[in-house]
């Protein structure tokens, strides 16, 4: 068995401009962490480096779906974050949808360190749309 967070965020801005600041170098520095090494490709590597950890998080790019899909896998060296995927699902209309599911986690992790993850995505994703609506970066996590 294991455990999934789930968020949504209707986004005042087009499913191509979401997408390509969750794609971008650019776009995810303008949003999650200033600190980050990003190439929009599939089996790219990502590097998420934050002053208050010791290591930078990686991830590797599974999926770009233009306007539609972003698909990563965790490749370490976090505790409980290995293996784990992070899908960011695009659904257009006059807004644009964003549903992050964060699927894998292990039942053995705790609830409080799992509860702060979920509320942590929560915060990257509220930054998220923030960016995307008003083209105007401000990391939630530096």
């Amino acid at each position: 068995m294991s455990r999934s967070i789930v968020l949504a965020v209707q986004v005042e801005a087009s499913s191509v401009a979401v997408f390509e600041a969750l794609t971008t170098q650019q776009g995810l520095a303008s949003f999650w962490t200033p600190d980050v090494e990003a190439e929009p490709e599939v089996g790219a590597g990502l590097r998420f480096g934050f002053a208050a950890a010791p290591v930078p998080l990686e991830m590797t790019v599974l999926e770009l779906d233009a306007g539609l899909l972003v698909t990563w896998e965790c490749a370490g060296p976090w505790p409980f974050w290995e293996g784990t995927r992070v899908d960011w699902a695009l659904e257009r209309s006059d807004t644009t949808t964003v549903l992050l599911r964060h699927t894998g986690w292990d039942d053995d992790m705790g609830d409080a360190d799992f509860g702060s993850v979920a509320y942590t995505w929560a915060v990257i994703l509220g930054a998220l749309k923030a960016y995307a609506e008003t083209g105007t970066p401000a990391p939630a996590l530096t």
